[in-house]
């Protein structure tokens, strides 16, 4: 009687957090645009298939053969976790690949911290990407001098936002506008050795909730009518955000479609693979992280956890072989790097 007790709850559970991780996993087919809640519960991915992952072995210690239908979920959204979550890959041992640093360094980063300034010339990158770049920080203006030494810049096209910086020569360059002040896309083609390659340097809609999420994780007592008040006030928020998001990722990907030559898309999407930004914008492209990253996939330093929101993908003609995540907090996002293998 108690086995059978036993059995019957974990499949109700079971079933409960198979059909959440189904919704879940495929919600971010679900454009924002055509019905936004479905974007909240492609956030909680992650989780979802980690529950599953505990209820599948929960199963096999209680001998439930339903437990395997669990596993066939788990294996059909493996990769897509990989993505979110925790990745295991064997990288490429390679001396003559293109290595690209990303990071939003924060319009907020403190001046005089020459560490700070000098992490990105000792990682040697042929490429710089930028975000949150604002030359009213003395930082900041410490970075640009110590940079422009040994790099080509896009800084006349972007004063104040996501300048990039090739050691390669830049042939031409560009900025795609957002509707967004301080968000939004600068371009490059680059000299390779005998390829141009084109560099997106994005940065996409911030949410702007870190803060207010954190308050209500921190302090919010759910029987106070205005603990509600500030969660519409999140969801409101969250929801602006993100129909500009998408349509500013919508805008990218038509440009990205009639790029003339293979390209590289890295920066701060400000959403994770399980959603719809993210599917729309990496289509056919490689994801450096998914083939080349380990360990776990968060590149957000802030008190939220859990997010990869920092991406680099990339034409098919280019492939990932070495992803790093720097668990440095010189911002509230770490910076990557990828080194890309570039075919001919």
């Amino acid at each position: 009687m108690k086995n059978k007790l036993l059995n019957k709850s974990f499949v109700i559970i079971a079933v409960l957090a198979a059909l959440a991780l189904l919704i879940s996993g495929w919600s971010g087919y679900i454009d924002p645009r055509l019905f936004w809640p479905a974007a909240f519960t492609s956030l909680v991915f992650p989780y979802l298939y980690i529950l599953t992952g505990v209820l599948f072995l929960v199963g096999l210690m209680i001998k439930n053969h339903r437990a395997w239908l669990l596993f066939i979920l788990l294996i059909g959204f493996s990769t897509l976790f990989r993505q979110s979550f925790f990745n295991i890959s064997l990288p490429e041992p390679t001396s003559d690949g293109l290595k690209i640093l990303s990071h939003n360094i924060g319009s907020s980063l403190p001046a005089n911290r020459p560490a700070e300034w000098n992490f990105y010339l000792n990682q040697k990158a042929d490429i710089l990407c930028f975000q949150e770049w604002q030359l009213s920080n003395p930082s900041v203006k410490k970075i640009r001098d110590s940079i422009e030494k040994n790099y080509y810049s896009t800084l006349k096209e972007a004063v104040n936002a996501r300048p990039i910086f090739s050691k390669h020569p830049i042939l031409s360059k560009g900025i795609l506008d957002s509707r967004s002040k301080g968000n939004g896309t600068t371009w490059a083609d680059i000299l390779y050795h005998q390829d141009t390659l084109r560099i997106y340097n994005v940065h996409l809609v911030s949410n702007r909730i870190s803060g207010q999420t954190e308050q209500l994780m921190n302090a919010a007592n759910i029987k106070n009518a205005s603990t509600w008040q500030k969660i519409k006030r999140v969801l409101n928020r969250y929801k602006e955000a993100l129909l500009l998001r998408t349509d500013q990722a919508e805008e990218l990907k038509k440009v990205m479609d009639h790029s003339p030559h293979p390209f590289i898309l890295a920066g701060d999407f400000n959403d994770i693979p399980s959603t719809y930004i993210f599917r729309l914008l990496s289509g056919q492209l490689n994801d450096a992280w998914l083939q080349s990253g380990n360990g776990l996939a968060y590149t957000y330093a802030g008190k939220l956890p859990f997010l990869h929101i920092d991406q680099v993908l990339c034409s098919q003609s280019l492939k990932g072989t070495n992803f790093t995540i720097h668990r440095v907090r010189y911002s509230d996002h770490f910076p990557v790097t990828a080194t890309l293998k570039v075919s001919r």
